[in-house]
């Protein structure tokens, strides 16, 4: 994992200024096949966007953080905004969406290559991430994806990360144990 710090100066966002102390921290899915982080940085860094998260991962270990990780983010369209550092995964060139979070899948081993490595990295920068801000990732509410923050009463109705990793056999308790593994092993 590599961090590329671009701060998003030119986001409505950025220039609000208003600090978090973070509880805890979101897991997102770009939700579109855009397989480049840097693209996202672009669309965010400029006046009268509504969008900015603090880092978006790559499925090469590249994360580009766009906010400092204790700028309140605007990620959530909720009240986890407050309290939660925002991150986004970027999705494979390989994919196709039909229908809100429905998707069909254009090249099976590609896909699954991008998805397993950007949730490597992802484990990897939440692990680093609690450690930074001193936080169990295995405490209730510390580690949510968008929908389960949507199902809290505290983000707005999305169906990320779940739609992306259920395919997989990933779950969110199986992400939250990994960062758990991550910290006691030292990989963090």
């Amino acid at each position: 994992m590599k961090i590329n710090k671009l701060l998003c100066t030119l986001s409505d966002c950025y220039k609000t200024n208003r600090k978090i102390s973070p509880t805890g921290l979101i897991i997102h899915s770009v939700g579109c096949p855009q397989p480049n982080p840097y693209v996202f940085q672009r669309i965010w860094n400029k006046p009268g966007v509504n969008v900015c998260v603090h880092g978006v991962i790559g499925s090469d270990g590249t994360v580009v953080q766009c906010l400092e990780w204790n700028n309140r983010g605007w990620h959530a369209g909720g009240l986890a905004n407050n309290t939660h550092i925002g991150i986004e995964m970027t999705e494979p060139a390989s994919i196709k969406y039909i229908k809100g979070s429905s998707w069909i899948d254009l090249d099976p081993i590609k896909t699954k290559a991008h998805v397993l490595a950007t949730y490597r990295h992802s484990v990897e920068l939440f692990a680093y991430l609690c450690k930074k801000h001193n936080l169990d990732p295995l405490k209730d509410g510390v580690i949510l994806s968008h929908s389960e923050a949507y199902r809290r009463g505290i983000a707005s109705n999305h169906g990320d990360v779940e739609h992306m990793w259920s395919r997989f056999g990933l779950s969110m308790g199986g992400f939250r144990q990994d960062i758990k593994n991550a910290i006691t092993s030292g990989g963090a």
